[in-house]
């Protein structure tokens, strides 16, 4: 009774297999072996959210392509070398590989081609998606056409047709692929023509075609041409989007590189070296929002990696997002103390002062000099920080210590000429400039700066009550050196016009009191002021011609007055 119960469950197993995938596995025929020459193709563990779909799907595949083609024609690798060799390399068997490792299982397979392909349950229906990969390059990738059915199995059954009319091309692919390596550019073209009205779906020759418009250094425009033929068949090609960004970019056109460029990083988002060139791209277009995002993004995915930092705070520094590139430099010198360079320092005293951080400015820019000790240029940027802290004695300091290791550095002593002048110390101010001369400094900076000393100086002994001989002699030598300095003939003239009226004012004090006073001494003063005054005047009127002229008409009053002062006083 048990014997005749197992010969009738075999015998109903026998014909329920008859209707599935299964007994055409089972009762495949022995195959005759390839021919050296006979390309071989394998069919690859298909991805699938469970661990069911995607390996009945691509062993279905399997089995009806071995029933498709002769072996003599195509040689399609048996199911059980595939499983060996995952087996064999510890990979699990139901699961789909990454590219790479796809790529290398094929090549170890001697594979001129493989299919890599998917499953995607959509309610109650599997949908089956495929790729013919060329083995020796796996970004050269045909899109089949998906097939959708109620079992993962029967949906790949539908992929057949496409593969068989995908592999078309591959004999023109390889040919155009010889006649581009010896130069017959227009006879691979023709091949290309060829498998495109065969196949009009044809990527894998239209690569060819893009390989050879780039050798006969085709004009960009008929480049971008040739990448959308190929993104119009498929949206996701990386090979065709990496041409059609340069292409754009080539022809001034950034926004349109740049949407090319994110579209190749979303279907190749582990590319580290893609990811960079995407967001410096971004940043050099100044599309700063889509630059901070993916840089975010790739630290994200590579914590602790110095040099995305490093790009990060690049980005975060131009997008003049401040208050986070500090904080983006900070954590990279701290994972890469290298990365602590002079220029880093600089960069970060920058932001800090760009944030109205003056004290944090300062801080860098003295842990700049700790570093770099012998660096004119950071004690510089040092004594800088200081003064706009308020720390004007230190920031005196900083610049002489940069003059000492660079006497010639640009603007030093003029760096402590405003120093000297933010503590209100004139007289120290105006010797430094006068060194800021003779080092080098810019001949009209520095006498605009000393002019500018001056009349601040001339103002406040205009305001003053009583007016004063010595309030007004104050200003003067800063006129003069202003006057001796400068190549500016509206500073030259302003400076002399200045200097006479600083003299007319001194005459002015003492003139009303001569005929009191009767001193000899007072009156000769008096007019040694007034004629100063007429000879600068006379000299710089033309800067204020108003107030020249109403110098000159009271000197042209009091020169004769004093002239017969000094005969009656100074007997």
């Amino acid at each position: 009774m048990k014997a005749r119960f197992n010969a009738r469950s075999i015998a109903t197993l026998v014909a329920l297999l008859a209707t599935t995938g299964v007994v055409s596995v089972a009762a495949q025929p022995a195959r005759t072996p390839p021919r050296p020459d006979t390309p071989r193709l394998m069919v690859q563990v298909f991805g699938s959210e469970d661990k069911k779909a995607g390996p009945e799907a691509s062993d279905e595949l399997r089995e009806r392509l071995i029933r498709a083609f002769p072996s003599r024609i195509l040689w399609v690798i048996d199911r059980k070398d595939v499983i060996s060799m995952l087996e064999q390399s510890g990979y699990d068997t139901t699961a789909q590989l990454q590219p790479s490792d796809e790529a290398a299982l094929a090549k170890q397979q001697r594979a001129d081609e493989y299919v890599r392909g998917r499953v995607v349950k959509e309610g109650e229906m599997f949908k089956a998606e495929a790729w013919l990969v060329l083995t020796r390059d796996n970004s050269l990738m045909q899109p089949i056409a998906s097939f959708s059915a109620n079992r993962a199995d029967r949906a790949a059954a539908g992929l057949v047709k496409g593969v068989q009319d995908a592999r078309k091309q591959i004999d023109n692919e390889k040919e155009c692929r010889t006649a581009a390596r010896t130069e017959k550019y227009d006879e691979a073209l023709k091949l290309v023509d060829a498998a495109i009205a065969e196949y009009p779906n044809a990527v894998l020759v239209r690569y060819c075609k893009m390989n050879v418009l780039s050798a006969r250094k085709a004009p960009d425009a008929e480049m971008l041409a040739a990448a959308k033929e190929i993104l119009n068949i498929d949206p996701n090609s990386r090979a065709a989007l990496a041409v059609a960004a340069d292409a754009e970019s080539k022809l001034g056109n950034a926004k349109a590189s740049n949407d090319y460029l994110v579209r190749l990083l979303a279907a190749n988002p582990s590319d580290r070296e893609l990811q960079v060139k995407v967001i410096e791209a971004l940043a050099a277009s100044k599309d700063f929002a889509a630059a901070k995002e993916y840089v975010s993004k790739a630290v994200a995915d590579n914590p602790g990696d110095p040099a995305l930092l490093e790009l990060q705070f690049k980005i975060l520094t131009a997008a003049g997002d401040f208050r986070a590139a500090t904080k983006v430099g900070e954590e990279m010198v701290a994972i890469d103390t290298s990365l602590a360079t002079a220029e880093y320092f600089t960069r970060m005293v920058g932001l800090f002062d760009a944030d109205s951080q003056p004290q944090k400015a300062a801080e860098q820019a003295a842990k700049a000099t700790q570093k770099f000790s012998n660096d004119a240029d950071l004690w510089q940027m040092y004594a800088a920080t200081l003064k706009k802290a308020g720390q004007g004695q230190q920031s005196i300091a900083a610049v002489r210590r940069a003059l000492q290791i660079n006497p010639k550095i640009p603007n030093g002593w003029s760096q402590v000429a405003a120093a000297y002048n933010d503590l209100q110390l004139p007289d120290s101010a105006l010797a430094a400039l006068r060194l800021a001369k003779e080092a080098g400094d810019d001949a009209n900076t520095v006498a605009g700066f000393a002019f500018t000393l001056g009349n601040r100086l001339f103002q406040a002994a205009s305001k003053a009550e009583p007016k004063t001989i010595e309030g007004f002699q104050v200003p003067i030598p800063y006129f003069h050196f202003a006057d001796s300095t400068s190549t500016d003939a509206t500073v030259k003239l302003n400076a002399k016009l200045l200097i006479g009226v600083s003299n007319f004012y001194m005459a002015s004090t003492i003139i009303g009191g001569l005929e009191g006073s009767k001193s000899c001494e007072d009156t000769k003063r008096t007019q040694n002021f007034a004629t100063e005054a007429q000879i600068w005047v006379g000299q710089g009127g033309r800067g204020n011609p108003e107030t020249a002229k109403q110098v000159m008409d009271n000197l042209m009053q009091w020169l004769p007055y004093l002239e017969g002062a000094v005969k009656r006083f100074c007997k």
